[in-house]
C-alpha cells in the first residue's frame, strides 16, 4: 500500500501540493471565523436528572427562563436603603429592559425581597431573565457591558456575571490562551527543529505541514458547528494536538527521506521512507484517533467537542504528512538538505544514545527498578484524586476578567445556597399540587430536607408562611386569586400558578459552597428523601447547578471503565498488527497506565494540593482533565513506541542480533524522539500557562506526561525490557519462529544525521 502511494505521489507532485495549496486558501476564512460558531456549554449530562428538571421548570413555569443575567451593585459606604442606591437600581432595570431578549428583571426594589440584599446592605443584584439560547446570551454580554459602562455609576462598582456571562468570559479567555501558547511553543519549535535537522529547508518543512493540517482542521469543524453544539475548547485541542502530531509526524518523514538520500535517489528515497516512516506515521495516528475516539462514548458535548477536533487533526496531519510531504520532499530533492547553519559544521555526540543503551543492556536490573520506583513515586497523589467539573464556579476563567470579578463579589457578600439553591421539582400526575395528599407530600419533604446537615433554609409553598399550619395553606390555595398580589408574585416563583397549579418547586440552601464535596453529598440525600416520600401521585426531579456538576461527574465516572477498556484494546490491536508481537502491547499498555498516574499525581500535587503535600479535600482537579489526559496520552506515546521499537524490529529482521538491534534502534531515533518530545513539551508546556483553568491543567499534564515518556520509558524503560524479555518481544502465537543464519551478513544501516540532540 505504502510503496503504491509513494508512487503515485512521486508522479504526481505538483498536482497534489496545487490541491493543498487551494486546500489552504480556501480554508483560511473558514478556520479563523470558527471560534465565533463555539459555545461555552457542554459541562452537562442531557439525559441527568437536573437537566430534564431545567427543562420542566422551563415547560411549566411561565417566569422561569433557560438563561439568567446578573448585574451585581456595590458602593463602599451607601445602603440600599439610601435613594441614590434605588436611583441606580432603576437606571441598570430600564437599560436592561430595552433589550428584546430580556423577558423579566427583578430587583430588591421590586417586592423588597431580602434575598437580593448582603447582609451588609452594601451589595444588591438585579436578576435578568433572557429567552435566548447558551450562545446567544452569551454574544449579547458584551453589548449590556458596554451600555452599562457608559453609565455614570459614580462610585457604585457594577459588575455583569452570572451563567452567560462566565460563558462569554471564558470564550474570550480561550480565544486569548491559543495565541498566547502559540507564541510560546512556535519560536521554541523552530530552535528545536533547526538543532535536530541543521539546515534552515528541513526546519521550515514540519510547520509548514501544521499550517495546512490546522488550517483544514478548523475549516471543516467551522462547518460541522452549524450544524451541532461544539465547546469552544475545541480550538485549544486542535492547536494543542495539531501542533505536536503535525510537526512530529513530518519530523520522523523528512529526517528517514534525508537519511535515504545519502545511499538513493530522491524517486527511490521517497519510496522507502514512505513504506518505513510513512507506515509508523500511518499507525501512529490512528492510535491517536482512535483513542481519542473513546471520548464520544459519554455522549456530552464537551467531550465530543474535544474528540472531533482531536480526531480530525489528527487525520489531516496524517493526510498532509502521507501526501503533501512527499510530494514536496520529491520536488524539493537534495535541496532539503540547502542553507546548513554553520554552527553544525561539526556534530559532536552522534553516538551517545548508543553509549546510553549499551549501558542499559549491561545492567538492566539496575536501570529498571529506579526508573519505576520513581513514577510510582510520583503516581502516589493520583490516589487521592478529587475531580469534579466546576459548574457552579468561576474558576475556569480569568481571575481579573471583569466577570470573575462580579461572581466573586455574589458569592463573597451573598450565601451560596441562595445563589445557587438545589432545587427539588413535584409534579402531579392527576390533581393539582395543592390538593390535600399532594400538600402533605411536600410538607414531608420539607421538613425533612430541612433537617440534613449543612441545610441552612428551606423554601416551599408549605412553609412561606411561617405560623400557618397545614389546613391554612390547604384553605388559602383553593381560594388563590383571593390571595394579596404580593404573595401571588412570591407564590409563582414556587407553583406554576398561571399553568395549572400541578407543579411545585422547592428551594434548598446550602451553608456551604455550591461546589464543595458537602454540597454534591447533599444532593445526593436530598434525591433519597425526595424518593422516599413522593409517593405514587408525584414525579420528583432534583437539580440546581450543584446537580448539574454532580449528574456530569457521575456520567464521567460510569463511562470511564468502558473509555479505559476501549483504549486498551484499540492500542493492544494496533500494536499487534504493527509489532506481530503480544509482549510489546502489553507493556505499552502498562507503561503507559503509569505514565498517565504519574501524570495525575503531578495534577493533584499543582492543582489540587497548591504545591503543598499535605491534601485539601475541598480543592479538585477538573473531572475532564484525567480522562482527556489518558485518552491523549496514550495516542501520542504510541508514537514514540512505533518509531523506536519499529526500527529495533527493522533492524532484527536484517538479520541483526536481538541486542545489537536494541541498542542500534535506540542510537538512530532516540535523538530524533526526544526532539520530537521537546516540541510536544513546548506545545504543551505553553497551554500550561494559560489563564483557562481546564486548558492550563490539561497543558501542564500532557507536558509532564511526554516528559516522562521520553526521558524514562523510551529511553530507559524500553530497551531495558527489550533485554530482558529478549526475543520473546517478537512472540506472536501460532506464528513460525524465523530463522536467522548466522552466516548471513547485516545489512548495512546508516546512522540518522540530526539524532544528536
Amino acid at each position: 500500500m505504502f510503496i503504491k502511494l509513494a508512487k503515485w505521489v512521486t508522479g504526481h507532485p505538483r498536482r497534489i501540493l496545487l490541491f493543498w495549496v487551494f486546500v489552504l486558501f480556501a480554508g483560511a476564512y473558514f478556520a479563523i471565523n470558527l471560534p465565533n460558531e463555539l459555545s461555552s456549554g457542554g459541562f452537562n449530562d442531557p439525559k441527568s436528572e437536573s437537566m430534564i428538571e431545567k427543562n420542566v421548570l422551563k415547560e411549566e413555569f411561565t417566569n422561569k427562563y433557560p438563561q439568567n443575567l446578573i448585574v451585581v451593585v456595590q458602593h463602599p459606604s451607601k445602603t440600599v436603603s439610601d435613594k441614590d442606591y434605588e436611583q441606580i437600581v432603576t437606571q441598570i432595570k430600564d437599560k436592561l429592559n430595552q433589550y428584546s431578549r430580556v423577558k423579566k428583571v427583578s430587583t430588591f426594589y421590586d417586592h423588597r425581597n431580602n434575598q437580593f440584599v448582603s447582609k451588609d446592605k452594601s451589595t444588591t443584584y438585579i436578576a435578568a431573565g433572557l429567552s435566548a439560547t447558551e450562545d446567544q446570551a452569551a454574544s449579547l454580554v458584551p453589548k449590556i457591558e458596554s451600555d452599562l459602562n457608559r453609565m455614570n455609576h459614580g462610585q457604585f462598582n457594577v459588575k455583569v456575571t452570572g451563567g452567560p456571562a462566565l460563558n462569554y468570559a471564558l470564550n474570550s479567555a480561550t480565544k486569548e490562551s491559543v495565541s498566547k501558547a502559540e507564541m510560546i511553543a512556535i519560536p521554541i519549535m523552530v530552535i528545536v527543529l533547526l538543532v535536530v535537522f541543521q539546515t534552515v529547508f528541513s526546519a521550515i518543512l514540519p510547520l509548514a505541514m501544521a499550517m495546512f493540517a490546522l488550517t483544514g482542521t478548523m475549516a471543516t469543524v467551522y462547518f460541522i458547528a452549524q450544524s451541532y453544539s461544539l465547546n469552544t475548547l475545541v480550538t485549544n485541542i486542535i492547536s494543542m494536538i495539531g501542533l505536536g502530531v503535525a510537526v512530529d509526524y513530518s519530523l520522523f518523514i523528512v529526517n528517514r527521506f534525508r537519511n535515504e538520500l545519502e545511499h538513493s535517489n530522491v524517486h527511490e528515497a521517497v519510496i522507502t521512507t514512505m513504506k518505513t516512516a510513512g507506515r509508523s506515521v500511518l499507525y501512529s495516528g490512528l492510535t491517536v484517533a482512535i483513542s481519542l475516539s473513546a471520548l464520544f462514548i459519554p455522549n456530552i458535548m464537551i467531550f465530543n467537542s474535544i474528540a472531533l477536533g482531536g480526531v480530525i487533526v489528527v487525520f489531516f496531519s496524517i493526510l498532509v504528512s502521507l501526501t503533501m510531504l512527499p510530494a514536496l520532499l520529491t520536488v524539493m530533492g537534495k535541496r532539503v538538505n540547502k542553507w546548513k547553519l554553520p554552527i553544525f559544521n561539526k556534530p559532536k555526540g552522534a553516538n551517545i544514545w548508543g553509549r546510553m543503551a549499551n549501558r542499559f543492556l549491561k545492567h538492566p536490573v539496575i536501570f529498571l527498578i529506579p526508573s519505576l520506583l520513581v513514577l510510582l513515586v510520583v503516581a502516589v497523589p493520583s490516589i487521592k484524586a478529587n475531580m469534579q467539573v466546576p459548574v457552579a464556579s468561576a474558576n475556569a476563567i480569568p481571575k481579573d476578567s471583569p466577570e470573575r470579578e462580579g461572581f466573586e463579589m455574589l458569592t463573597n457578600k451573598f450565601d451560596q445556597g441562595d445563589v445557587f439553591p438545589i432545587e427539588i421539582v413535584l409534579k402531579s400526575k392527576q390533581s393539582p399540587i395543592t390538593d390535600t395528599s399532594n400538600l402533605r407530600a411536600v410538607d414531608r419533604i420539607t421538613k425533612e430536607v430541612n433537617g440534613l446537615e449543612h441545610v441552612s433554609k428551606v423554601t416551599s409553598i408549605t412553609n412561606w408562611k411561617k405560623d400557618w399550619s397545614l389546613k391554612e395553606y390547604e384553605a388559602a390555595y383553593k381560594n388563590f386569586d383571593a390571595l394579596p398580589n404580593t404573595a401571588k408574585d412570591q407564590l409563582k416563583n414556587l407553583l406554576n400558578a398561571d399553568n395549572g397549579k400541578n407543579t411545585t418547586l422547592i428551594l434548598v440552601s446550602s451553608d456551604t459552597a455550591a461546589d464543595s464535596k458537602a454540597s454534591h453529598t447533599l444532593v445526593k440525600k436530598v434525591r433519597e428523601i425526595v424518593d422516599q416520600n413522593k409517593a405514587g401521585q408525584l414525579t420528583s426531579y432534583v437539580g440546581g447547578e450543584t446537580a448539574t456538576g454532580l449528574d456530569f461527574d457521575h456520567k464521567v465516572f460510569k463511562s470511564l471503565p468502558l473509555m479505559v477498556l476501549t483504549v486498551f484494546i484499540v492500542c493492544f490491536v494496533i500494536l499487534i498488527i504493527t509489532f506481530k508481537s503480544i509482549i510489546i502491547p502489553l507493556k505499552a499498555i502498562l507503561l503507559n497506565t503509569l505514565v498517565t498516574l504519574s501524570s495525575i499525581g503531578v495534577l493533584v500535587f499543582a492543582f489540587q494540593n497548591k504545591f503543598s503535600l499535605q491534601f485539601d479535600p475541598d480543592q479538585t482537579i477538573n473531572s475532564i482533565t484525567p480522562v482527556v489526559l489518558f485518552t491523549v496520552l496514550f495516542g501520542l506515546s504510541m508514537d514514540y513506541e512505533v518509531i523506536i521499537i519499529s526500527r529495533m524490529k527493522e533492524l532484527f529482521e536484517e538479520g541483526m542480533p536481538h541486542n545489537k538491534s536494541i541498542v542500534k534502534g535506540l542510537a538512530y531515533t532516540a535523538g530524533l524522539v526526544n526532539g520530537a518530545a521537546i516540541i510536544m513539551i513546548a506545545v504543551f508546556g505553553a497551554f500550561a500557562l494559560v489563564n483557562v483553568r481546564v486548558v492550563a491543567e490539561m497543558g501542564l499534564g500532557l507536558a509532564f506526561a511526554i516528559f516522562v515518556d521520553a526521558l524514562l520509558i523510551r529511553t530507559v524503560l524500553i530497551p531495558v525490557l527489550m533485554k530482558l524479555f529478549g526475543e520473546l518481544n517478537w512472540w506472536l502465537p501460532f506464528r513460525k519462529k524465523r530463522a536467522i543464519s548466522p552466516d548471513i551478513p547485516n545489512k548495512h544501516v546508516p546512522v540518522e544525521r540530526g539524532t544528536h540532540l
